[in-house]
């Protein structure tokens, strides 16, 4: 077996050793309901709920603006203290990292919808990508032709620290909010977290954005805009309208027709505001328009 993996292994071992003393020893030090042992006394569930659907919306937004726009479509360019801070929160709630994320997106774009597809309802089915995409992504991750677009991707040591340590970060996250609320609700917020990613990225977007919807523009995939759905576009930061963004994948704007909204972009315009990201080249207005779908179809962009 190789260092490297017995090194994972040890340190794997060692992280599930501390959670499972945790479990025993936190209510022996700070009371069963963790610090703030209050926080759920009155309408637990609905606090739950409400804690749940937060998470999942800065959650999908850190890893749209960070890995999806940012990382892989080189959009818009983060603040380095901005993208550390999205990438280390997106490891705690997902232990997921920018080189797994991307590698395994840019191939997603490359082979959309064939049976290359590491994620294709066309050729997996609805209910297989919705319930089983992340164990798809999960398998893609060490496909050879993903690992070489994987090689090729710049990192820094710590982003390579988060990819060779992937649950490390949920672990961790899982100690503080059993510190925070108690071994109880806080193991039940840290599974509902790890639930945020399989459910909303891959199953909202992959699953149902790929089976459902309209079409602003001619494909060779099967990409449509469900946009209309605007809580759920919410929670999932504009990537509905992912016809839109098939077209035009360098956009940092998935938002094409007066009715469509991307919060994405609107978050990243306030970020521009104060000097935390930089969108290079043209900036997609929202008085884009579409004349058909087909060769005449066209997106206005203004400086």
């Amino acid at each position: 077996m190789k260092k490297e993996t017995l090194e994972n292994w040890g340190w794997g071992l060692g992280l599930g050793f501390a959670w499972v003393s945790s479990i025993w020893l936190i209510p022996q030090l700070i009371g069963a309901n963790g610090i703030f042992s209050q926080a759920f006394v009155q309408h637990a569930a609905w606090k739950v709920a409400a804690i749940w659907v937060l998470m999942a919306h800065f959650t999908i937004s850190a890893m749209s603006i960070a890995f999806h726009r940012s990382h892989t479509h080189q959009s818009i360019k983060l603040h380095p203290w901005v993208d550390m801070a999205m990438q280390t929160f997106l490891w705690g709630v997902t232990s997921m990292s920018k080189l797994d994320w991307v590698s395994v997106h840019v191939y997603h774009h490359t082979f959309s919808d064939t049976e290359k597809d590491p994620h294709s309802p066309k050729q997996k089915g609805l209910l297989r990508v919705f319930f089983l995409g992340a164990v798809d992504y999960s398998r893609a991750k060490g496909w050879p032709e993903v690992l070489k677009i994987r090689a090729r991707i710049p990192a820094n040591r710590y982003e390579r620290f988060i990819s060779e340590h992937l649950f490390t970060g949920p672990v961790v996250l899982s100690l503080l909010l059993m510190i925070a609320f108690g071994p109880g609700y806080g193991s039940i917020l840290a599974v509902l977290n790890f639930s945020i990613s399989p459910l909303f990225a891959v199953g909202g977007v992959n699953a149902i954005a790929h089976s459902y919807g309209y079409q602003n523009y001619e494909s060779k995939d099967e990409s449509r805009n469900i946009g209309f759905l605007f809580f759920l576009n919410w929670i999932i930061c504009g990537e509905l309208d992912h016809n839109n963004h098939h077209k035009f994948p360098k956009s940092p704007s998935f938002a094409h027709r007066w009715f469509e909204f991307d919060i994405g972009w609107v978050y990243i315009r306030m970020m521009r505001s104060l000097g935390l990201v930089q969108v290079p080249g043209k900036i997609p207005s929202f008085r884009a328009k579409v004349k058909s779908r087909g060769s005449q179809s066209e997106v206005a962009f203004v400086s």
